[in-house]
């Protein structure tokens, strides 16, 4: 859709569900290994900070398919073990995010949601004209997470039928 009327962007937005075939507290317990994320996110450059605890900040570095890299903080403000975070990010992307677990039969379902307003001036420049490869890469980053989560933190094999997933390299939202 591009810039509103009032000549500003529109935040970016996301709001899915995941299922993982593991026990909530179980799923739990490996989000809070935040020291083990950058070796489960290799496009996740930097990450340094207190973790998931109430009132803790990390700063953050990730290196898009496209040609940028973000900076930001992520900063919980709201934390009930096993169950919810509810942070705010500021730096080059700005706005809240939020993480529900719950129990989904015998495994889990995890929603994840945040809407950010580009906050660096190059960033909201080059969303004027290039907000779908913006939105294919931050599209092919989040599910590169889960599959990279699924397999290295929860270590569950991720199988793909190459022979029938031509697309497989180009990411999702590959015309």
């Amino acid at each position: 859709m591009g810039p509103v009327a009032s000549g500003t962007l529109r935040p970016f937005s996301f709001d899915r569900t995941f299922m993982f075939a593991v026990a909530p507290d179980d799923l739990w317990a490996v989000i809070l290994r935040t020291d083990d994320v950058p070796r489960w996110w290799p496009w996740l450059r930097a990450l340094s900070g207190d973790g998931l605890v109430p009132g803790g900040r990390s700063a953050c570095v990730v290196r898009a398919p496209v040609p940028y890299t973000l900076r930001f903080t992520v900063a919980v403000q709201d934390l009930v073990p096993g169950r919810l975070v509810d942070a705010v990010v500021d730096g080059d992307l700005a706005g809240p995010a939020r993480l529900e677990v719950g129990a989904d039969g015998a495994g889990s379902v995890a929603r994840l949601a945040w809407e950010m307003e580009l906050c660096r001036p190059m960033l909201r420049a080059a969303a004027r004209f290039g907000r779908p490869m913006m939105e294919w890469g931050h599209d092919w980053v989040v599910a590169n997470g889960v599959e990279q989560f699924l397999r290295r933190a929860l270590r569950v094999h991720v199988r793909h039928d190459h022979h029938h997933d031509p697309e497989r390299d180009r990411g999702p939202g590959a015309a």
